[in-house]
């Protein structure tokens, strides 16, 4: 076998970029967990990059502002390091989708809320999309609408703005230690409190990269369909890495 290659490390199929002074555990099924993954993965921390990009995303000159050219800077690097698709930590980096996407030449995934169109189109034309999310009032249509969506059109927001345990270590919280177990019950209980509000949710978006521990408590507690982030980056590794089958008939 005759081989050739360029990079300092190899292996990896999908490079994850993660913010920036993140301390807080990240359990197995985290997006920055390398043991989620059923292959090898290559996390990189963009430095200086301590929270999303928000508008405007241009300076008055019509460059990006500096949160937006680390980021593009990050994938850049990444993609020069050999990684075949990129994925982002956060949800909220919908919002940078087609800036990312159009900066590298490799498949670029920066959020959960990409899956929404798709999900619409396997749904019944009544039903609507729970998204359950770190914080419901950040949440805006800018964030729907950078990856083709509409916070309009059949989706209903589930936030955790109110929820103490997940509050303690994510959006700006402090904490280094949380119990697992409440975290999922503040999940379910949001998705209970967004069926109050609309009886025709039929699936789960987690927008927030750090619920999909809890996807599998998600579909037990309600029955619904459950779309996370991981799943995504799973689907990218497909497409970089085809299984090869083999089998008989």
């Amino acid at each position: 076998m005759f081989v050739s290659a360029n990079q300092p490390y190899q292996g990896y199929s999908v490079g994850i970029l993660m913010f920036d002074g993140l301390e807080f555990p990240m359990p197995p099924g985290d997006v920055g967990n390398a043991t989620t993954y059923p292959f090898p993965v290559l996390l990189r921390v963009m430095e200086g990059v301590f929270d999303n990009p928000f508008p405007p995303l241009t300076n008055p000159d019509g460059s990006y502002t500096e949160p937006v050219q680390k980021c593009i800077a990050a994938a850049q690097q990444m993609e020069k390091d050999g990684v075949r698709a990129l994925a982002m930590c956060c949800g909220f980096f919908s919002l940078i989708q087609p800036i990312v996407a159009a900066h590298v030449a490799i498949p670029v995934m920066t959020s959960p809320l990409m899956m929404i169109p798709v999900i619409h189109q396997m749904l019944k034309p009544d039903q609507s999309v729970a998204v359950v999310t770190a914080d419901g009032k950040l949440l805006t249509n800018e964030f729907f609408t950078a990856v083709g969506a509409d916070l309009d059109n059949r989706i209903t927001v589930a936030g955790l703005e109110n929820a103490p345990t997940f509050r303690s270590f994510c959006m700006f919280g402090s904490e280094t230690s949380y119990e697992t177990d409440d975290v999922r019950d503040e999940v379910i209980a949001s998705i209970a409190e967004a069926r109050q509000r609309d009886l025709n949710i039929g699936a789960v978006v987690l927008e927030c990269t750090s619920l999909t521990p809890y996807a599998h408590d998600v579909r037990a507690a309600t029955g619904l369909p459950v779309y996370d982030f991981i799943a995504c980056v799973e689907w990218m590794h497909r497409a970089v890495v085809p299984k090869q089958y083999s089998g008989y008939i």
